[in-house]
């Protein structure tokens, strides 16, 4: 009895004296990387013999849990993107996969790469394709690229590009908008955005189809201001232009006087050339006429 009882008081000693350096030894020993073990997805068409949705369920599954598991080891899931190409090549039609995918590749515990981004996006611009009225699809997609995905692009020239491809997403979403009656609202943002890059027409057309598709009144009090101030920026802009065009027209001509004799002068033109009644704008006798003719030459 004694001698078992010395046995077991030895074995926890021992075991209390080698624990601290093995749960150490045990903590370091931490998986790095991961591995890709599937073919490519042509291949994984292939061998899932017909089962294609419930391979691509299953497949799905597998991505989530293992994000959730990457995220509570502080890691990232290297191969998020591949999963899901070879998940979307067996159904393309598999909706959760386009709506989650790109917070699964660029919503990593490290900081994302310009690469997950551009990733993601291919995956939502796929799904679009693929589901051509999925309303919300199209709002989600179009606010990740134009919002999300686009400030933490280096390059301002690509940021622009990013913001105006999102809300071009955005405006189809509100044109799907369906039963959905959060989504118009949106509308608007796709609508600043347009204004933002410089899109005034787009800016435009856009808010006049919404004017035209939408029955909520309130939206369309709200569509119906924005598109007054759109055009109202537009015309002055117009007028802007128009107005730098003739100022540059009378420098070239009579720049010593004043505006008010070189508008009751008018441009200058070459009598003998023009005597023949040509409709160029060199010929035009009045500044209205020179206007209207330089409209239809930019025609």
């Amino acid at each position: 009895m004694l001698a078992a009882v010395g046995v077991a008081v030895l074995g926890a000693i021992a075991v209390g004296s080698l624990r601290a350096p093995l749960v150490a030894k045990f903590a370091k020993a931490r998986e790095r990387s991961d591995v890709y073990s599937l073919p490519k997805p042509d291949q994984v068409v292939v061998a899932s013999l017909g089962y294609r949705a419930a391979v691509a369920d299953y497949l799905f599954a597998h991505v989530l849990v293992w994000h959730g598991l990457h995220f509570a080891e502080k890691r990232r899931l290297d191969f998020a993107a591949e999963y899901l190409d070879t998940i979307v090549t067996l159904d393309p039609t598999f909706r959760d996969p386009y709506y989650f995918g790109h917070t699964l590749i660029a919503t990593q515990p490290t900081k994302p790469r310009r690469e997950d981004y551009v990733r993601a996006r291919r995956l939502l611009e796929r799904g679009m394709d693929a589901r051509p009225f999925d309303t919300e699809l199209w709002l989600s997609g179009g606010q990740f690229i134009a919002y999300v995905a686009a400030p933490w692009l280096e390059n301002p020239k690509e940021q622009a590009e990013w913001r105006l491809a999102g809300a071009k997403r955005m405006a189809r979403a509100c044109e799907l908008f369906g039963s959905n009656d959060n989504i118009p609202f949106q509308c608007i943002s796709a609508a600043r955005i347009f204004a933002q890059a410089g899109e005034r027409d787009a800016r435009i057309d856009f808010l006049e189809r919404a004017y035209a598709w939408s029955e909520d009144e309130e939206f369309r009090d709200m569509v119906e201001k924005y598109l007054e101030s759109a055009k109202q920026e537009r015309e002055l802009e117009h007028r802007k232009i128009r107005g730098d065009e003739i100022r540059a027209a009378w420098h070239a001509d009579l720049g010593f006087a004043s505006a008010t004799k070189e508008l009751v002068i008018g441009p200058g033109f070459d009598p003998a050339r023009c005597a023949g009644g040509s409709d160029g704008v060199d010929c035009a006798t009045t500044w209205a006429a020179w206007r209207e003719r330089t409209e239809t030459q930019m025609r």
